[in-house]
């Protein structure tokens, strides 16, 4: 009895200092917390989105809320390719400002200037004159291109006249001379700059535009560490000789000139004893007509959180409709309009959490919709003290919970409690943040409770030890060693199942290996496939593949499962060449060793076929025994083509999927290829380098010809495609594609011999595997 006593004391001091350090983590790991945090908001904006019916703050002032004047699809058909010469974007501004817009603000950074001016146009015309020996610019009257206006000095003129217009600039790699100009006044009684986030560089509106505008606004934004926005800085710095300057956001500057202001408000908490932390806590902006202010809450970077309420087509209008005057006054009269682009090509896309791909022009809307309705999030930061503190009590009185009742009662009624603690942590959360707008993070609380709970549990049942040691002598013979940690995390993993994932999957075969091996005796041949398969089996682990299998002579190796690997085709390519590179010295060393026992050298030659997809992936076999691996269509074109390379005389395949996933490696299109088990036909291609060997001329050179030859051939143009391959690829060629281009002369000079039916349409349908 004492020595269960003494155990259960030394229990509670293990789960105090637990809980301790636990406290401590959340408190000093503030990245961590917030990353945690962030999967709980990002599902609270998804559930409850901003609701975009919530009446204005203040309508007395006649803003009606935002629009987006959209360049898309529709309108560059019937304006032509983007950008559009600035006499078009003139006109726009005008007509906006006639429709009764209260502010426009471009989405778009004008840092150069306008090269389809006049000006500019004489200058290339000169230009290509100089160099082009048919001159068809000398037969052209040129004359009528002098004296017009520059678009730019257009551009500039409807801006200024309008008064109502915002650019905008964007963060540059490089330096570059650009200062952006600062229309918007600042007041602080503290100077923001040094705690905001500064930009060194910028690629900013040129200044014959910027300065004419009535403001002028930052486009950055600050993906967090999944390229997910939910953050957008309202104020950024710069550093200069003469001190910090600060510039606005877009959205800041859009919503300040529409409410006729000229400057905004900054506040700034630079004392210790505050506890809230140093920088930026609210930015406000005076609204005149009601005596009322803005306010909107920061964190210390003056980022404000974006409380998304979804992608709106409701909010967009064709920039077509506006120029032609279809668009209906009362869609633009009153509004702060945002003009940005959706258009393919021209999209500046963003994930935000209700959206992979929003136009980051609707962010700004967002923004400046929710300021205008009083609909703020708190933002989320360690330091915030009521928030933090809540979290601090809700992980003491759940470990002290634990602490007390994990003694005398049973595991079921633990996890119960637990449940009872997360579910109430978990309407907490969701209470404050409807209503109040506070994101409590009901997450790194959570874990903290589980980790007290799993360690109680632990410490009271011993026998959980026991079971790993079961799991580890039951199967720790037949599965991998990461599997087996993956098993005593969760043993359900010991189930039978898969998922769905993108892969690549390769397939390499020894040619010939059936006759290499009868020549050779049984010791000779291990040695030798196992100094063909080391230095392969390096290659693939060194790109992050996963072996699959050996079968015999073959290895099946696997990319982006089980761990994810993005460039996955390319890096599947990457170790074909190495294999390649690899196979000389792999045959040097065969060639010694065969020498030393006085055999025949039989030198090693090897296909190797790639293809990508979604296939099934995870533990497969019996409940007995079982293995990772993978199955679907990708797998069965891998295997197909690797036995097509011998009838293509070629040491790679590529399947389509693949060779899409790679356009700038060095490619050839092989064939229209129907493999054996398939009634469709695959698009199948050679690998001949990386993206180096990709932009070389003599490779160029070769495509073009391959290319040439190919569709001479598939247009069932025999001779022609027999000139291009004799005159031209044979000599382009290099040495791994003569055999491959012998190939295609004997199958084109059979077809010269004996044409295929009408209905041939260049596929060649495989007879074996």
């Amino acid at each position: 009895m004492l020595k269960t006593y003494k155990e259960r004391i030394a229990d509670i001091a293990v789960l105090l200092v637990l809980l301790g350090g636990l406290v401590y983590l959340h408190m000093a790991g503030a990245a961590l917390v917030q990353r945690l945090g962030y999967i709980a908001f990002d599902h609270y904006n998804k559930v409850f989105p901003r609701d975009t019916e919530e009446p204005l703050l203040y309508p007395e002032n006649g803003i009606a809320g935002t629009v987006i004047i959209d360049i898309d699809e529709s309108s560059l058909q019937k304006l032509g390719q983007f950008p559009w010469p600035r006499t078009v974007l003139a006109e726009m501004v005008t007509q906006l400002k006639e429709m009764g817009a209260r502010a426009v603000a471009f989405d778009i950074a004008f840092a150069e200037k306008d090269r389809t001016s006049p000006a500019n146009l004489l200058e290339m015309i000169a230009a290509r004159s100089e160099t082009e020996e048919d001159n068809a610019a000398a037969a052209v009257d040129l004359s009528v291109l002098h004296g017009l206006p520059d678009h730019d000095e257009v551009f500039a003129a409807a801006i200024a006249a309008a008064g109502n217009v915002v650019t905008g600039f964007v963060p540059a790699d490089q330096p570059t001379p650009d200062i952006p100009v600062v229309h918007a006044q600042r007041f602080a009684l503290t100077e923001p700059g040094p705690y905001l986030r500064s930009l060194p560089y910028f690629a900013a509106t040129i200044e014959e535009l910027s300065a004419v505008a009535a403001g002028n606004g930052s486009f950055y934004a600050t993906p967090e560490y999944d390229g997910v926005i939910r953050r957008v800085p309202m104020l950024i710095s710069h550093a200069e000789e003469e001190g910090m300057r600060v510039y606005p956001s877009l959205s800041l500057e859009a919503l300040r000139v529409a409410l006729g202001e000229d400057s905004y408000r900054v506040s700034v908490d630079s004392d210790i004893r505050s506890g809230t932390g140093f920088g930026v806590t609210e930015i406000s902006l005076l609204d005149k007509h009601s005596g009322n202010f803005y306010r909107f809450p920061t964190d210390p970077q003056g980022h404000v959180m974006v409380y998304y309420s979804g992608h709106n087509p409701q909010r967009y209008i064709p920039a077509w409709q506006i120029l032609d005057g279809s668009a209906a006054e009362d869609a633009v009269r009153d509004k702060i309009v945002l003009v940005g682009a959706s258009a393919i090509g021209l999209r500046d896309l963003r994930a935000t959490p209700l959206d992979r791909d929003l136009p980051g022009v609707e962010i700004h809307a967002e923004i400046i919709d929710q300021i205008l309705r009083g609909q703020h999030l708190q933002p989320q930061f360690f330091g915030k003290t009521e928030v933090e503190l809540v979290e601090v009590l809700a992980i003491l009185a759940g470990g002290v919970l634990i602490i007390l009742f994990a003694p005398f009662l049973g595991a079921v009624a633990m996890f119960s409690l637990a449940f009872l603690l997360l579910s109430g942590l978990l309407a907490a959360s969701v209470y404050s943040y409807q209503h109040f707008g506070y994101l409590l993070n009901p997450v790194s609380p959570g874990i903290a409770i589980l980790t007290m709970l799993i360690v109680a549990t632990v410490l009271g049942n011993l026998r959980s030890e026991k079971d790993k040691r079961f799991y580890r002598n039951a199967f720790g013979h037949y599965i991998s060693g990461e599997l087996m940690e993956e098993v005593l995390k969760s043993p359900e993993k010991l189930a039978l199942g898969g998922e769905e994932r993108e892969i690549s999957v390769m397939f390499t075969d020894v040619r010939n290996f059936t006759s290499i091996a009868e020549t050779m005796p049984p010791d000779a041949l291990i040695r030798m496939m196992n100094d063909f398969l080391t230095p392969m089996t390096s290659a693939i682990m060194a790109q992050r593949g996963t072996i699959d299998k050996y079968m015999g002579d073959a290895i099946m190796a696997i990319w982006n499962a089980p761990v994810d690997v993005t460039d996955h085709p390319r890096r599947a390519c990457l170790v074909a060449l190495e294999m390649l590179k690899l196979l000389p010295g792999v045959n040097e060393k065969i060639k010694k060793d065969a020498a030393r026992q006085k055999r025949t050298f039989h030198p090693i030659n090897m296909g190797i076929g790639i293809a990508s997809g979604l296939c099934s992936v995870g533990n497969m076999g019996s409940k007995q025994r079982f293995a990772y691996s993978a199955i679907g269509d990708p797998v069965n074109l891998a295997a197909r083509l690797e036995g097509q390379t011998k009838l293509y005389r070629l040491p790679v395949l590529l399947a389509e999927a693949t060779a899409k996933a790679v356009p700038d490696m060095a490619l050839l299109d092989a064939d229209l290829l129907t493999v054996k088990g398939r009634s469709e036909p695959e698009r199948v291609y050679t690998l001949l380098g990386d993206e180096n060997y990709a932009g070389s001329t003599k490779f160029k050179t070769l495509k073009k010809a391959h290319h040439n030859m190919l569709t001479a051939y598939r247009n069932g143009d025999f001779q022609q495609a027999k000139e291009i391959l004799t005159e031209k690829c044979v000599k382009s060629a290099p040495k791994d594609l003569r055999e491959f281009y012998a190939m295609y002369l004997e199958r084109i000079e059979n077809y010269i011999e004996n044409p295929p039916p009408d209905s041939w349409n260049g596929v060649y349908v495989a007879v074996s595997k």
